[in-house]
């Protein structure tokens, strides 16, 4: 889809969005840099060397530079951001050119979400030479992916990209002049190679006169064979036909070149003739000859009894008018591979042992070697080995002229640091050879680099120098919690930062301001323990403390528990506590609760079981009471889910913990009524003995009995008259439905015995959030046609009646699906619903308000909270109340996947919004509907000139109409000072605050009266 598309839908859902949000962005709770780092290097003509990679450290992709010298100094200060435009720059390539700058090639997805080909031009100091946001080489239809690039002879570059505009994968190109202008026919590039079959591995150098010479794979059938081709600089081929170097019926692929001599390239590449893989090679001239009779065998074990895998040749030209070819080799080792090099003069005699020279042998593994000339017909190579305990490390060797090591055997060590390094690049500059990696010694992944000099002595500190680091993994998208402290709100998730150790809890405290109390993206809970860390839980105290539990997966797995003072100071120390001193198989499900001064805490724990069957592993259902940080229900807790003594057979799984309430799911094990779900409810005595009333077996929430006997996802409420529980149930014709029951303190059940079905029967529903009090009140999302989803809600009296009609009312009924609803209260009366919605392309964040007596505040798709680009998702509310009757407001929280690309990477995004609902009283003033009214601009998208309106219901001595553009940089202020009651209609000409025309984009328009904001989107085609 083009992206211009997508910013029409984006303009059209913003014409609902919410005029009371009340931050002028989104505070980025858990927002990571998540660098993508693919080699991409040049040395520089000074003596030093630029990295180019993209991350995320502004919430969506961008592309970034940095330069660094010998001496450890990383020269441009903060990174160059080479690329900043909306949504994803991912998959840089660069090259030095012939004039001493650096084009920069990228893959963008700001104006199409299959991806085009943009390019820049920088100069050693660090400064863009093209146009803002790069020149665009092909903005085609079709995906556009796995650049590749040359200098040419005059300031600039050829670039050729994997093209899918027509059927198939076919390679196209396009030549770029020094001052960034299209010197190929057409604007989306020539085909360089589009028949039959995938074209799609190539490999290319710069011809020696101007023009380009490549090698490539195409793929008809299961078949693969290579071809070259030789473009002149006016985008014209060179010869008739393209030289098919291989006619042979096997395949042969993973092609590489080099050149070598005057006007001639050696190929090199993967060859199936026989069973496994060899390694071939071939001279071609500048005319398409292939100058050797027959391709070389480089190495083959063809006549091996046991032959083994030769693979990924690399290749490179050496000072001597030979070539240097390494590979990855599996003669000694069938799944660990070693390094192999042989030298090749030009009339394609192999000068070292025939089977080539062990570059490293060591143990458990070398790949992806990486190689640079120098200047005595030798090389230098890099690669990533796995020789210390399995770990991906950095080496390196420097192979002389004859096949001799001049460093280590098996190669020098770069960089041994903790966790894995990778992704080794080596580049030569002056007398200084530049290597650089990935490295995740600090659990996320940084840019390091070391130099070496000749001798392999190594210049910078041990283990490299750090180019730049960010916070790589995310926060789990459903995995997260959000809590409202007295005045802010607290949110803990499980992040994935520390890939090596698995899973760790974190925490963050919002304010009231959207600003943040702590560091960025959070503070740990315990130091790292090496395990994983899952499924939090959390309840606020009233002295705004934080008792949180979770699952690490120790062996066995374990319940931990933490206390956070209002200050965030861990209060039960730096690992936490075990909650269950329990001997057991498994720990797992915790929850938290707090009441009269007591933290009490469930979890699912696996005994060994005693039943009229023999022993089982079941699990069952514990519980533990904290005074004072002191244990009070024994060491070990107490067991919640009794069983009567002849039927064992049951499994409980905790669910959930409201005070003293503890809801579990029974599942039966017994062959006859096996997999029988049942959700049974228990409340304990503050001393932990079952209270007068209660069965020590707890209480079924329904005694139904039937073919589907299976309640799932059980939600609980406290209300005035005991505990309300809601859960689904599979009762009729296996659809989910959902079911309801109020069980009273003393144990009995309220409603019909069976349970009371909560919405239509015939509708499947799913995802329940409720609240409690004098009612219970809750919503949820229901099907409605199709595989669409609506959000509905009902209130239920505690006689079981329901208050908002029979089967509720819809919040949000649409043609799309809506998920993920919560509904919290506001302390004044009134409620808010929010939810994740797909009307756009990836779902957003909507909400409305809702009355007391069920009335529906807001438009019938409701307010946009969030409609970034990518997926924003599983909405929670928290509720601050700042002690006045009308002041109260909303901080919700989300998983935002904004920055995701290749894989998905979730945020936590947070943004405040104002009670809309009019509570207690009628003649509440609600200022955003009745003084301000910004309207839509028209037309929409415009060029040149807009129209933008805004009505007042009263004189306003102070208002503000601006543009901004995606950054959040103000562009234009259309109106600011004194403005009457009535409508006011303006005009924007497309110009900045310098009356210099903007470029075409999405621009955001602010209107601003004292505590009122408004903001909308306009865009801008030229």
């Amino acid at each position: 889809m083009n992206r211009y598309t997508l910013f029409l839908l984006i303009a059209v859902l913003y014409c609902v969005s919410l005029q009371a949000v009340l931050w002028d962005n989104a505070a980025p709770i858990r927002q990571g840099v998540n660098i993508e780092w693919y080699r991409t290097g040049t040395e520089t003509a000074d003596g030093g060397a630029i990295y180019v990679w993209s991350d995320t450290k502004l919430g969506a992709r961008d592309l970034y530079a940095q330069k660094v010298d010998a001496s450890g100094n990383i020269v441009w200060g903060e990174p160059l951001l080479v690329d900043g435009k909306l949504d994803r720059q991912e998959d840089p390539v660069i090259t030095r050119t012939s004039d001493n700058f650096y084009i920069i090639a990228w893959i963008d997805f700001s104006d199409d979400i299959d991806g085009n080909v943009y390019a820049q031009k920088v100069n050693s100091a660090g400064q863009l030479l093209w146009q803002t946001g790069g020149v665009p080489v092909c903005v085609h239809s079709g995906i556009q992916i796995s650049l590749n690039i040359e200098p040419d002879n005059n300031g600039g570059a050829y670039v050729v990209w994997n093209d899918t505009r027509n059927p198939g994968v076919d390679l196209y190109g396009q030549h770029l002049s020094a001052d960034g202008s299209i010197l190929w026919p057409t604007l989306n590039g020539i085909p360089i190679a589009n028949g039959d079959g995938d074209e799609s591995y190539n490999t290319m150098w710069s011809d020696g006169a101007g023009g380009l010479m490549i090698g490539y794979v195409r793929a008809v059938s299961t078949t693969e064979n290579l071809y070259i081709k030789r473009f002149l600089p006016n985008g014209l081929m060179a010869w008739d036909q393209p030289l098919h170097i291989m006619p042979n019926p096997v395949s042969q692929n993973k092609i590489k070149m080099a050149p070598i001599g005057d006007s001639s390239f050696v190929f090199t590449w993967m060859d199936w003739r026989h069973t496994d893989p060899d390694i071939y090679a071939q001279r071609v001239d500048i005319n398409g000859i292939a100058i050797w009779p027959e391709p070389i065998v480089v190495f083959s074990d063809s006549t091996a009894t046991l032959r083994a895998l030769q693979e990924n040749p690399r290749i490179v030209q050496t000072s001597d008018n030979a070539v240097i070819i390494v590979w990855e080799d599996k003669r000694n080792d069938p799944v660990a591979a070693d390094l192999y090099a042989q030298k090749i003069n030009l009339s394609g005699q192999r000068l070292w042992n025939p089977d080539g020279v062990p570059l490293c042998i060591a143990d458990f593994g070398q790949l992806s070697p990486r190689m640079s000339a120098d200047d005595n017909g030798g090389c230098y190579v890099v690669w990533d080995d796995a020789r210390n305990d399995d770990k991906i490390d950095i080496y390196t060797q420097h192979l002389s002229s004859n096949g001799s090591f001049l460093w280590t055997a098996n190669g020098l060590a770069v960089c041994t640091s903790q966790n894995e390094q990778s992704g080794s690049l080596v580049k030569i500059s002056g007398s200084n050879i530049f290597i650089n990696w990935m490295d995740m010694r600090n659990g996320s992944v940084g840019i390091y680099y070391q130099v070496l000099n000749t001798a392999g002595v190594v210049q910078l500190v041990p283990n490299g120098v750090q180019v730049f680091w960010g916070l790589s993994g995310d926060a789990t998208k459903d995995q997260f919690i959000s809590l409202p402290r007295q005045n802010d709100v607290i949110v803990i998730w499980q992040d994935t930062r520390f890939a090596n150790m698995g899973y760790q809890i974190f925490y963050q405290i919002v304010n009231s301001d959207g600003t943040l109390q702590l560091e960025p993206n959070g503070r740990p809970l315990t130091i790292p323990s090496g395990f994983d860390q899952l499924n939090p839980s959390a309840v606020v105290l009233p002295d705004n403390s934080v008792a949180i539990v979770w699952e690490e997966k120790s062996s066995p797995p374990k319940v931990f528990g933490q206390l956070i003072d209002a200050n965030c100071n861990r209060l039960w120390g730096d690992s936490g506590m075990i909650i269950s001193d329990i001997v057991t198989n498994r720990q797992k499900d915790p929850k938290v609760s707090y009441e009269d001064g007591a933290i009490y805490i469930g979890w699912s724990n696996l005994d060994v079981t005693v039943t009229p069957v023999g022993t089982r592993n079941l699990f069952h259902v514990y519980g533990q009471k904290i005074v004072n940080n002191q244990k009070v229900w024994g060491t070990g807790g107490i067991l919640v889910s009794e069983m009567p003594a002849n039927d064992m057979l049951f499994e409980c799984q905790f669910e959930m913990l409201k005070g003293r309430y503890f809801v579990w799911i029974r599942t039966s094990t017994n062959t006859a009524t096996f997999n029988n779900k049942n959700v049974y409810v228990k409340l304990m005595n503050p001393d932990g003995t079952t209270p007068v009333g209660w069965s020590n077996y707890g209480v079924a929430t329904s005694n139904y009995l039937g073919e589907y006997t299976k309640q799932f996802q059980p939600r609980a409420a406290i209300t005035d008259g005991g505990l309300f529980v809601e859960w689904l149930d599979f009762r009729i014709d296996n659809v989910k439905n959902l079911y309801g029951q109020l069980i009273s303190p003393i144990g009995q059940v309220v409603w019909d015995p069976l349970g009371v079905p909560l919405a239509e029967s015939s509708a499947e529903q799913d995802i329940p959030s409720l609240i409690g009090g004098h009612s219970a009140t809750f919503v949820w999302k229901e099907k409605t046609t199709g595989s669409n989803f609506d959000i509905a809600a009902q209130r239920f009296s505690l006689n079981g009646t329901p208050q908002w009609g029979p089967l509720g009312q819809f919040v949000s009924q649409g043609s799309t699906i809506q998920s993920s609803p919560n509904l919290a209260r506001f302390p004044h009366c009134g409620m808010i619903a929010a939810w994740e919605d797909y009307t756009g392309i990836e779902s957003d964040i909507y909400i409305k308000y809702i009355e007391e007596d069920g009335t529906i505040i807001g438009p019938p798709s409701g307010y946009v909270i969030c409609n970034e680009l990518k997926i924003q998702q599983y909405p929670i509310i928290s509720i601050l109340d700042n002690g006045t009757p009308y002041g109260n407001e909303a901080v919700i929280v989300w998983s935002d996947g904004r920055s995701s690309g290749k894989t998905p990477i979730y945020g936590l995004y947070a943004q405040k919004v104002a009670d809309e609902t009019t509570g207690i009283n009628d003649d509440h003033d609600n200022q955003i509907v009745q003084l301000a009214v910004l309207q839509q601009n028209y037309p929409n998208p415009f060029n040149p000139e807009t129209k933008i309106s805004f009505s007042l219901s009263k004189d306003v001595k102070d208002i503000n109409l601006s543009v901004y553009n995606l950054k959040g940089q103000k562009v234009k202020t259309v109106f600011e000072g004194k403005a009457i009651k009535g409508l006011h209609e303006l005009t924007w000409d497309g110009k900045d605050d310098n009356q210099i025309s903007v470029a075409s984009g999405i621009y955001f328009y602010r209107l601003n009266s004292g505590n009122v904001t408004q903001t909308k989107k306009m865009i801008l085609m030229k």
